[in-house]
């Protein structure tokens, strides 16, 4: 069997009419959310299709495939293949738009919602309390999120180094970027964001890291995505979107567990660099 995205979408298609109603609204969900068929186990696909997971399996096997995950391969495929749509997107919002935004924006409002927990589901819990152990015991924390990920990344940076003095945050200013990787070593860890269009530099920087020996953390969309591949420890995080632009409002919650998290683990070290941080932006009138 051909292992290509839409070859896999039209046997779902021509076989549709021939499927049980139970196998039908199954094969529709696959049809009309192929990033959740990427990004998911069989048992989530088959609580988001409101199914059993026993459908999920007789629907694989009737469209003649061994098992979920050779279903799913070129779901996966074209999440790490897929190119930026940003001018289709924007001319729909805009045409959206013509009627009004209290649709769009009643969408947006439930598709963040929807973001934030997922990204902070029962399932991500233990994979981001393994990431804070990891950054809580690493000699220096790297930090690194390009091009619309650096406002989740600098978050990060800006919150962590409030109580620690370990962070560095990598960016592409001066044309410094390689240097500022020089030094990382198995001791260290770096926390990378990262969503598609994946950022080159970004892949290259954790292939970097993963082969001095650096612990990784991704903070992307799929645990087939090209900064998950050397990860010690991967949080999918969701970043769908009804305006022409993905959303960060996942990873900006996925951001403030970590931290929540890191605080826990400082200790009282933790307190005394905050209130001489407090101290010296009293002095300096940093706040009106």
């Amino acid at each position: 069997m051909k292992n290509r995205y839409p070859d896999t979408i039209r046997l779902l298609v021509d076989a549709y009419s021939r499927l049980t109603p139970e196998l039908q609204k199954a094969a529709r969900f696959m049809v009309e959310h192929p990033e959740e068929i990427g990004l998911n186990s069989m048992r989530r696909v088959a609580r988001d299709a409101d199914v059993k997971p026993a459908t999920i399996t007789r629907l694989t096997k009737a469209l003649g495939f061994s098992d979920y995950e050779a279903l799913r391969e070129p779901f996966r495929q074209r999440l790490m293949t897929r190119s930026p749509e940003y001018s289709a997107k924007l001319r729909d919002v805009q045409r959206r738009g013509q009627a009004g935004n209290e649709s769009i924006l009643s969408d947006l409002r439930i598709q963040e919602i929807a973001n934030i927990e997922r990204s902070l589901s029962d399932d991500n819990l233990p994979i981001m309390e393994d990431a804070a152990q990891t950054m809580h015991e690493s000699r220096r924390v790297y930090v690194l999120g390009l091009r619309g990920a650096h406002a989740p990344a600098f978050l990060f940076h800006y919150a962590y180094q409030l109580f620690q003095d370990n962070s560095q945050l990598l960016d592409t200013s001066a044309g410094i970027f390689a240097d500022q990787l020089r030094g990382i070593n198995a001791e260290d860890s770096l926390l990378v964001v990262s969503f598609p269009p994946y950022t080159q530099l970004t892949i290259d920087a954790v292939e970097y890291a993963a082969e001095a020996g650096a612990r990784i953390v991704a903070v992307t969309d799929s645990v087939v995505s090209p900064a998950a591949k050397a990860a010690a420890h991967t949080i999918v995080t969701s970043n769908q979107s009804p305006s022409f632009y993905h959303s960060f409002t996942g990873a900006l919650a996925v951001i403030q567990a970590l931290i929540t998290m890191l605080v826990t683990k400082a200790g009282g070290d933790a307190v005394k660099i905050v209130e001489e941080a407090e101290k010296q932006l009293s002095r300096i009138s940093a706040y009106w």
